[in-house]
Order: structure tokens, then sequence, then C-alpha cells
């Protein structure tokens, strides 16, 4: 087909650096240069997802409303893999040209991970600034992964992967989550748990607001004011190349987002916040991702992104319209289900589209070389 034949010749156009990533990036490359040859570009990827995969795990269980301090120990361990992902989230793609391997499986690869991870960055902010389970805590989640969509949506448009605003990028907003990790870990339960419930007065609301729900609403502000600059500038690109046509297919392809936020907001019970958000928030970023990864897909493909999602978000509708109506546990049982049903299909949708790629570009996922070559070389191909 001819998206396959397009994603063989993407070339992957990223934004510019700032001055931090300018700042580690004699550190990125020297680590990059200790690396084996032999060691794949998404398997770098691969060792740095799946700590930070762990750690999510670990305080889920520790923090199942989001009103549980961490132990010490898991919010050392939770800084640590954020760093380790971020390095080696930075690292791959100097590994990549390294060893000559790049390849749009990699990006695909790597841009999945980054948005996956979308959920265990909300969760590390969330274990520090422990806003219980609430509106505030769900529209971090949904703020943050919808600018995510905006950028990939940006992509589309533009040709340009913009992970920086100015100063402020996608490293600074890491690093900040892996000081803040830090911080918990420094302050220990007990004082943390004390200093998140602390109140403050804030001129833009009505009474006093404890400083976990200050941090998450200055942390919306923050995604909100990307997400608009992103917005505007995609359009105006939209309108630049095609005209008012470009910018109604534009905006129709945010309508799954949009759907999404919209049923998120308003269809969901409100009982959900308190009773399941870590549920919710899980179901809710596994629908994210899926609609972002499509993007993804589509950009590097140069094909058109669907609007049409009612295979995942009428089934996400009516398990939102039902919470109104299902007993406590009966809803539990339901989000479980829901979140194990959408996995696999997005899952096996990710499992086809990869097999396709490693098809028409010849090469493996996981290592160098490409298949049926004895030597295991690597062929100018792989990320």
């Amino acid at each position: 087909p001819a998206g396959l034949e397009h994603v063989a010749t993407h070339k992957y156009v990223p934004g510019k650096y700032t001055p931090l990533d300018l700042l580690l990036n004699s550190f990125w490359q020297g680590l990059a240069n200790s690396l084996p040859m032999w060691l794949a570009p998404n398997l770098v990827t691969l060792l740095g997802f799946l700590p930070m995969a762990l750690s999510y795990a670990l305080v889920w269980n520790y923090c199942p409303f989001f009103t549980e301090p961490p132990p010490r120990a898991l919010a050392f361990f939770t800084a640590f893999t954020m760093f380790l992902y971020q390095t080696l989230d930075a690292v791959d793609g100097k590994q990549a040209r390294r060893t000559g391997a790049s390849s749009p499986l990699g990006q695909l690869f790597d841009h999945g991970c980054d948005c996956m991870a979308c959920l265990a960055h909300h969760s590390v902010a969330c274990m520090v600034l422990l806003p219980g389970g609430s509106v505030w805590t769900v529209a971090g989640l949904a703020g943050l992964q919808t600018a995510f969509f905006l950028a990939q949506w940006q992509e589309f448009h533009t040709g340009v992967l913009s992970t920086s605003f100015g100063p402020v990028g996608v490293t600074e907003t890491q690093f900040g989550l892996i000081f803040l990790a830090l911080f918990g870990a420094s302050m220990g339960p007990e004082g943390l748990g004390a200093w998140a419930a602390a109140r403050l007065s804030v001129p833009w609301w009505r009474e006093p607001l404890p400083r976990g729900i200050v941090g998450v609403q200055l942390w919306l502000c923050f995604v909100l004011s990307l997400s608009v600059i992103s917005f505007a500038k995609t359009l105006h690109n939209a309108f630049k190349q095609k005209g008012f046509a470009g910018l109604v297919v534009a905006l129709g392809q945010l309508l799954p987002v949009a759907a999404v936020n919209c049923v998120l907001f308003v269809a969901w019970d409100l009982a959900v916040y308190e009773l399941n958000p870590r549920k919710l928030c899980f179901l809710t970023g596994v629908l994210f991702f899926f609609y972002t990864a499509q993007m993804i897909l589509c950009s590097m493909a140069k094909m058109d992104f669907s609007a049409q999602q009612l295979p995942t978000l009428a089934p996400y509708a009516a398990v939102a319209v039902a919470s109104r109506f299902l007993s406590p546990a009966h809803l539990n049982v339901v989000l479980t289900l829901a979140s194990a049903l959408l996995g696999v299909w997005v899952f096996l949708w990710l499992y086809r589209v990869l097999e396709e790629l490693k098809a028409r570009l010849g090469i493996f996922a996981f290592r160098l070389g490409a298949p049926g070559r004895p030597d295991g070389g690597a062929d100018g191909k792989t990320k």
C-alpha cells in the first residue's frame, strides 16, 4: 500500500534543542558512545521504559486513591526510573545514528513509549501532590495527554515535531518531575502528607485549597498554554497550505480526543473519580494512547487520520454512562474488564502495524540486521 511506501521513506524532523538539551547533549552522546554496537536502539528505548512501568505499578499499589503518601524508598526509586527513562530516551536516537540503524519503526516505537509514559508522568506528579480522587486529578491526565496528541497533530500538518516552546520543553518537564519525586522522598510519608494537605489562599479560587490541588491547577495551566500554542500554529499552517478546507480537515481530526474529554468530564459518575481514580485514569490513558499512536502512524504514512473511532469510543462512553447505574463493586469489575479488552484491542493493532513495518522495511524490532542475514549486521534501516 501507498502508506507503507511513505513510511519507508519518512524522515523524522525534530524540533529545536532547549538550553538544558544542549547542556546535557555531551553526556547523552558519551553514554551512547559507551553502548555496544550490537545493541538495537529500540532495545535502549525499552530498557528505559520497563523500569518506569514497574515504578508506575508499585506507586499504584501503594497509592491507589492518590491520597496515600509513598514510602521514602519508593519515591527515590520512582525518581531514579524517571531519570533512567529520560536519559535512555535521549540516547536511543544517538545509538540509532551511531549504528547506522535509523528507521521509521524506531520513531513509532519511541514516540509510542513516550505517549504511554504520560500515565507514569501523571502518576509521579500525583504521588507527591496527593490531589486525591477528584476532577482535578483526572484533568491533570487529560490535559497532559491532550497536549501530547496535539504535538503529534502538529507534526502531521507541519512535518516537524515540536518538543519545546522557547526555553521549556520535554526535557525540562521530565526533570521537573524527577526533582518533584526527590522532594517527596526527602519529605518522607508523614511530612509529604502534611505538606500536600496544607491549604493555600490563591487569587483564582474563592476559598483556600490544598497545596496538592493548587499544584495540579498550575500544571494544567502549563500544559494548556502549550496546547494553545500548538493548536494555533497547526491551524495557521493548515490554512496556509490548503485554505479553509485545510482548517476543516485539521479540526475534524481533533474530534476523537475532544469526544474522550467530553465523556470524561460529563458522562462519568462523579463517584468514580473518588472510588476508582486509578482504573479510570488507566482506561482513559490507554484510549488517548491509541488515538495518538494512530496520529503518529498517519503522519509518517501521509494518510488521513480517521475521525471515526466508534469501535473504541462507543464502548468507553457506554461504560461511562453505566457508571451512573452500577454499584461500586460491579463498576470495579466493569472497569477492569473494559481496561483489559481495550488493552488487547490496542495490543493487536500495534502488533499488526509493527509486523507490517518490519516486513516492508526488512528489519527486526529489537536487534540489528535484516531477517535472514546470518551476520546480523546493521543494514542502516533499524532505528
